[in-house]
């Protein structure tokens, strides 16, 4: 089979996965920024880039934004070191006790809402609010419970990954390294991380994702459309400007934090291909 078939047939194999994405995301992500581009859906006059810069203005939307950001640049930090830390630590012990992965990946497939309702009673109690009281719902203790919860649930699953990357490393390539002197840190810094480096990257980009999709956790823990400042991240912004039948803010928010995410996925693409064109 030559290089032409061979990609029409892997074209053809994911034909219906690329349909499933042009008619479920693409074409409505394509009316949501026409709706950013008009001033309502009756009148349906365009207004250009009127509706962003206003959202632009917008301080909650500014609040919002750098809620979610540092939270996703904080959890993601934490959470990939974590990972890799404990993905070494079990490699070993995940050999000889199979059950390990299995309460590895239990957190993800737990009910969120009994999860939730256990964090309310660990969390919900005097000293806590104690701590956020004393500085107005600002600062990490107010997120403290959500961030907690963030890694708690998809530390699992991200060693498992890695977990499986650091078994596919020959143990040729790891000892012909210790007898050219690297050993501990050095070794994983200098051997390990690098060949590791694409699952790593992949770790990377699923807890950024997860980062955005833990409104949910949020609004049960909360349970208010406006939770405390520190707390109050883009998801919440749509999410009451879509209760208030606002389409415009929502649209033009949504298309501004979907090219902010794309640049950051793209950038992280980017850099993992020219970190493996540079060793490889």
């Amino acid at each position: 089979m030559n290089n032409t078939r061979l990609k029409v047939y892997f074209f053809l194999l994911g034909l219906p996965a690329l349909s499933g994405f042009a008619v479920l995301y693409l074409l409505p992500f394509c009316r949501t920024v026409w709706y950013s581009l008009i001033d309502n859906t009756y009148q349906a006059n365009f207004v250009f880039l009127d509706n962003y810069i206003n959202v632009l203005k917008n301080p909650y939307y500014q609040l919002a934004m750098k809620n979610t950001l540092i939270f996703s640049a904080v959890g993601v930090m934490s959470i990939g070191i974590l990972s890799v830390m404990l993905s070494f630590g079990l490699l070993r012990l995940s050999k000889r006790l199979a059950f390990v992965k299995n309460l590895l990946i239990a957190p993800m497939v737990m009910p969120t809402a009994g999860i939730v309702f256990v964090w309310q009673i660990a969390f919900q109690n005097d000293w806590y609010r104690i701590l956020t009281h004393s500085n107005n719902g600002e600062g990490l203790w107010t997120i403290f419970p959500i961030m907690l919860l963030y890694i708690w649930k998809n530390t699992g699953i991200n060693i498992i990954i890695l977990g499986a990357a650091l078994i596919g490393i020959q143990e040729e390539v790891l000892e012909a390294a210790t007898l050219d002197g690297a050993d501990g840190f050095r070794l994983h810094r200098s051997v390990t991380l690098p060949l590791i480096s694409p699952s790593l990257t992949f770790v990377i980009v699923l807890s950024f994702v997860n980062a955005l999709k833990n409104f949910r956790e949020s609004y049960l823990f909360f349970q208010t459309d406006y939770p405390p400042d520190a707390a109050y991240t883009v998801q919440y912004y749509m999410n009451n400007h879509f209760r208030k039948l606002n389409y415009q803010n929502l649209t033009a928010g949504s298309v501004m934090f979907t090219i902010v995410i794309v640049a950051i996925l793209m950038a992280a693409y980017f850099r993992e291909k020219r970190y493996n064109d540079k060793i490889y």
